[in-house]
């Protein structure tokens, strides 16, 4: 096996661990380019350039998704929780410096950040004035990407990160005040609600009219054609002309779990903002469950 110069290590391989790590985060290749805003090509050469540099392939393809070879997980750990610090570390130092305002990425369903975090943004302001949110729709997101903080359905499975369950987001079926039984419905694309879908056929008795990729355009549909469909019930209660269908059966109940990584957790701006977004979580959900 060819063995890995280590004498000047982490300059050499610094851009191809980085590459490695949201790969590992996203499990895939085309969502790790994504993220970090190069072609799906050049993460195939730089994943090959620390394949070459350590003389072993860093991935095994696994169901679909790109599973990080164990031999390289407290190495991949370690740099992620050197760069999380170092980069801590070099905002707080810019920000004592020249009173710059800190980036916090947040990531989650568009549902969420649309209409729970974003109304409540003037408030964050007011208390934390040098943090400025960016937000990206992440639906199913596993681990955190290149993002601070990140709302998911479901925990992470493994990496040094931080994990709270910290709300309940709950679904129920909606139509127009004019729709009755029979008329059409709509529903996310079965990438989002596959096994909901079933169900909802079931309960309507004929396929779904359309199909859409977020509750925003689903919303949208049912008000101009009509149509009944799920809906979180904290967006479906601030609508007005919606009445909540008689189907217990349907209604689901999915836990939210905030993430961040662990080396920030003494970073006073991530902290400020991950209880944020944690505030307001529960807020909806005491709110929808009233």
């Amino acid at each position: 096996m060819k063995q890995f110069d280590s004498s000047n290590p982490i300059p050499s391989i610094f851009e191809e661990l980085r590459t490695v790590l949201v790969v590992h985060r996203s499990g895939s290749m085309a969502e790790a380019a994504r993220e970090l805003g190069v072609t799906p090509s050049t993460v195939s050469r730089q994943v090959s350039r620390l394949r070459e540099a350590l003389g072993f392939y860093p991935f095994v393809k696994t169901d679909g998704s790109w599973r990080l070879n164990p031999s390289l997980l407290k190495l991949v750990d370690a740099f992620e929780t050197a760069e999380a610090m170092l980069a801590s570390e070099l905002r707080c130092l810019n920000q004592d410096e020249a009173g710059l305002k800190r980036e916090v990425k947040i990531a989650g369903p568009a549902s969420i950040i649309s209409h729970i975090l974003i109304p409540e943004c003037a408030d964050l302001a007011e208390k934390h004035p040098q943090v400025i949110p960016i937000f990206e729709r992440r639906l199913n997101a596993e681990g955190l990407g290149l993002h601070d903080i990140v709302v998911a359905f479901r925990p992470p499975e493994a990496g040094r990160l931080k994990v709270q369950r910290c709300a309940a987001y709950n679904y129920a079926l909606y139509a127009p005040e004019t729709w009755e039984t029979g008329d059409g419905w709509i529903t996310l694309i079965d990438k989002f609600a596959a096994a909901h879908n079933e169900d909802a056929q079931r309960f309507f008795g004929r396929a779904a009219s359309l199909k859409t990729d977020s509750f925003d355009q689903s919303l949208r549909a049912m008000r101009l054609l009509g149509l009944a469909g799920p809906l979180p019930i904290p967006i479906a209660r601030t609508v007005h002309g919606l009445k909540r269908l008689d189907a217990r059966e349907m209604e689901v109940s999915l836990d939210l779990f905030v993430i961040h990584h662990e080396s920030r957790s003494d970073d006073p701006d991530i902290r400020a903002t991950v209880d944020w977004v944690i505030q307001n979580l529960k807020k909806m959900s005491e709110s929808a469950s009233e």
